[in-house]
C-alpha cells in the first residue's frame, strides 16, 4: 500500500454517500452504494457515511447493509438533533463494526431565525439533549455539526461546542455550509473551536465549493493542525460540491514535508475509486478536472510533447501512475515529429523521415481537434503500403 509519509495521522472521512448523494442526479441504488462504499473501504477511507437513515426507509437500508458489509472502515450515520433520527442512526449501525453518528447542531444567526425558529439557548439545549441520548443508546463516537459554523457569532459557535463536549461529544465538525470561508480564516476558525472543548475532543473540517475554495480551505485546516478532514470522490455534493478526496490526497502526497501528515489512503487506487462514481452516476467531468479528468495527463502540444518523451517531469509535476492513471500522448494538430515518431514506434512500424514529415503535413492542416490512434495507424499503415508499390 502507498501511504503518504508523514509524522501526524490526519483521519478521512468520506461523505459521497450522504453529502454527494444530496446532489440533484446523484441519486443511488443499494448496490451501487455497496459498491462504492467496498472501494472507499479498500481505498483506505477511515469513516464512510452511509446517509441519513431517518430519510426514508430506503437510507436506513443502504446504511444498515453498508454498515453489515464494510469491515475496516467505521460507518457514519447522519442525524439531527431529535430522538427520531438519532434512534434510527442507530438503528442502522447496530451491526457495524466500528460506528459513529453525526449530529447536526444550529450555528448561525440566519439558521437560527429563519430555518428553525428557535433561540440560542434552544439550539444549546437541544444538542446537549441530543449528544446525551446518542450516549445512552449506546455510541460512543459522537460528532457534532454546527450547521452554518463559518457565518456563526463566534461566541455563540463556541458555547455550542462547550455544550456538545460537556454531553459527551467525541468530534466537534467545523461545517462551511455555503461554501463562504476564506483560508486566511481557517485558522481563527479552528482556535475558537479548541478554545472551547478539552484536548481529547477531536475537530473536523468540512468544506464547501461554491467559491472553489473546498481543497484550499480543507489545506489550510491541514495546516491549522485539524484532526479530520471531510471529503468526497471527484467533489461531488450540494451545489457546487464538496472537498475532492482525490485533490486533497495528491497534495499531501506531493508535499509531505511540508505538511507533515499521514493517511491511510492507498494512492494507488484513487483513479479507480473516482472513475466507478463516475460511471455509477453517469457523471459529467470537466476534461481538464484536476487528477481524474480525461486530460489530467494528457497533452497535444508538439513543445510539451517532445520534451515529456525525454523526461516526464518537465511538464508533470504528478505521476499518473502513483494514482492508478496512465498518461496520454495525444495527437493533434499542435503535435510535433517527436511525438509522430514515438506513435509510430508504438504501432510497431518504422518512423521513417519521409513518414514522419508526411504525417506532420497531413495532421498541420487539418480541421479536427484530435487525431484518434485508429484513424493514425490507418494513416501510417496506408503512406506506408502505398510507399512501398513500385513506380
Amino acid at each position: 500500500m502507498s501511504t503518504v509519509a508523514t509524522q501526524r495521522p490526519l483521519t478521512i472521512f468520506d461523505t459521497s454517500l450522504r453529502d454527494g448523494e444530496q446532489a440533484p442526479g446523484n441519486a443511488m441504488s443499494l448496490q451501487q452504494k455497496l459498491r462504492i462504499a467496498r472501494e472507499l473501504e479498500a481505498l483506505g477511507v477511515n469513516t464512510i457515511e452511509a446517509g441519513f437513515p431517518a430519510a426514508s426507509d430506503n437510507d436506513l437500508a443502504a446504511v444498515r447493509a453498508i454498515a453489515e458489509a464494510v469491515r475496516d472502515s467505521r460507518i457514519c450515520a447522519f442525524a439531527r438533533a431529535n430522538p427520531t433520527d438519532i434512534e434510527a442512526a442507530a438503528k442502522a449501525v447496530e451491526k457495524a463494526h466500528a460506528a459513529q453518528i453525526e449530529i447536526l447542531g444550529v450555528a448561525s444567526e440566519i439558521h437560527l431565525r429563519h430555518k428553525r425558529q428557535i433561540s440560542h439557548q434552544q439550539a444549546l439545549d437541544e444538542i446537549g439533549s441530543a449528544v446525551r441520548l446518542a450516549r445512552r443508546i449506546g455510541f460512543d463516537d459522537i460528532c457534532v455539526a454546527p450547521e452554518d459554523a463559518t457565518r456563526a457569532d463566534p461566541g455563540f459557535l463556541g458555547a455550542m461546542c462547550d455544550a456538545a463536549a460537556r454531553a459527551g461529544a467525541t468530534m466537534i465538525l467545523i461545517p462551511d455550509t455555503v461554501g463562504c470561508l476564506l483560508p486566511g480564516r481557517v485558522p481563527g476558525l479552528i482556535g475558537t473551536v479548541r478554545a472551547h472543548v478539552p484536548p481529547e475532543v477531536k475537530v473536523a473540517m468540512h468544506a464547501h465549493d461554491d467559491l472553489g475554495l473546498a481543497v484550499a480551505n480543507t489545506l489550510a485546516a491541514v495546516e491549522a493542525g485539524i484532526d479530520e478532514i471531510q471529503v468526497t470522490l471527484c467533489g461531488v455534493g450540494e451545489r457546487a460540491g464538496n472537498c475532492a478526496l482525490e485533490e486533497v490526497v495528491a497534495a499531501l502526497t506531493a508535499h509531505p514535508t511540508h505538511f507533515n501528515r499521514s493517511t491511510t489512503i492507498d494512492v494507488g487506487r484513487v483513479y479507480a475509486a473516482c472513475r466507478l462514481l463516475i460511471e455509477s452516476l453517469d457523471l459529467p467531468m470537466a476534461r481538464g478536472k484536476a487528477i481524474i479528468g480525461e486530460n489530467a495527463f494528457a497533452t497535444a502540444a508538439g513543445i510539451h510533447q517532445a520534451a515529456i518523451i525525454r523526461n516526464p517531469q518537465t511538464y508533470e509535476f504528478l505521476e499518473p501512475e502513483m494514482f492508478g492513471a496512465e498518461r496520454r500522448m495525444v495527437i493533434s494538430r499542435h503535435s510535433g515529429r517527436h511525438a509522430l515518431k514515438a506513435k509510430i514506434e508504438a504501432f510497431g512500424l518504422s518512423p521513417t523521415p519521409g513518414l514522419v514529415e508526411f504525417l506532420y503535413r497531413e495532421l498541420t492542416a487539418s480541421e479536427e481537434p484530435v487525431c484518434s490512434d485508429s484513424k493514425l495507424r490507418s494513416l501510417v499503415l496506408q503512406n506506408t503500403a502505398e510507399s512501398a508499390l513500385p513506380a
